[in-house]
């Protein structure tokens, strides 16, 4: 019998074929149509037969192994993509539930609980942010004159406005009916007061179109804020609402078509008319 060592120094050759058990100088190579032969075509001893068989046997098993990696990668790699499309999905659904769906704003809930999460946050780092309280001047007039086709149509013009004048990380959103909601994050309000005015004068100065005539709506804009939480006093969300709503007030109070400051003197809303 030739050692181990010398029939692995023999050159083996692989060619396609079956071999039969009477066969001996070629052996099977598992889980293929292929055997192997020694170069000089001399019959394989019986351990040598066994020792080819475990040889193979071994790498077809490592072959399968491989196998099984690259189709548990695989389907690592779909289940990602999947979760990742899912994600996408889950995000873009959540985008259009917090949109109001006439102007494009944000809605009343996800304003709610932005100037709650913002207030926390000005809370915990000191620092500022600012509120604007928009309400459309006798709005009623328009849908009572125009029909509440053109009331919609003012409210998305509105909506368009508010876009168009806030930074990319403001939030405005449409608090209900013709009321709106501006969160200024990181904010000062003695800043903030020009914001408000320059909104305040566009939609004064803008004609919006209504078959052969036009309307113009003004708005009252009240003004809140917190530049420090120890100078302010603010400690919630529902604290700088109301400051907010109490200039608002005050604006209409005043003559409606202006802006106001929250100051500690203004008193709180009654039942004075938008």
């Amino acid at each position: 019998m030739r050692p181990l060592s010398a029939m692995l120094n023999t050159r083996l050759k692989l060619e396609s074929g079956a071999a039969g058990d009477e066969n001996r100088s070629t052996v099977p190579v598992a889980g293929s149509n292929l055997v192997v032969r020694a170069a000089d075509s001399r019959p394989f001893t019986e351990t040598e037969r066994e020792f080819l068989r475990e040889v193979f046997d071994l790498i077809r098993l490592a072959e399968e192994s491989d196998a099984r990696l690259r189709a548990f990668e695989d389907r690592i790699g779909k289940l990602e993509s999947e979760n990742l499309d899912l994600l996408m999905q889950n995000r873009a659904l959540s985008e259009i539930s917090a949109r109001d769906a006439l102007t494009g704003l944000y809605n009343r809930w996800y304003v709610m609980e932005k100037i709650d999460s913002e207030m926390n946050r000005a809370l915990r780092h000191g620092a500022p942010m600012s509120l604007l309280m928009v309400d459309l001047d006798h709005f009623k007039r328009v849908n009572d004159s125009f029909g509440h086709m053109v009331g919609d149509q003012v409210l998305k013009h509105v909506g368009q406005v508010l876009r168009e004048s806030c930074r990319v990380y403001d939030v405005p959103g449409r608090y209900g009916g013709e009321e709106f909601c501006i969160i200024l994050p990181e904010t000062r309000v003695g800043n903030t007061t020009a914001v408000a005015e320059r909104i305040r004068s566009r939609l004064a100065s803008t004609e919006i179109p209504v078959g052969d005539k036009s309307v113009v709506v003004t708005a009252s804009i009240g003004v809140a804020g917190m530049d420090s939480v120890a100078e302010e006093g603010v400690v919630s969300a529902a604290a700088l609402l109301d400051r907010a709503d109490r200039a608002l007030y005050s604006a209409k109070h005043h003559g409606r078509n202006r802006v106001e400051l929250w100051l500690p003197e203004v008193p709180p809303q009654n039942s004075t008319s938008h």
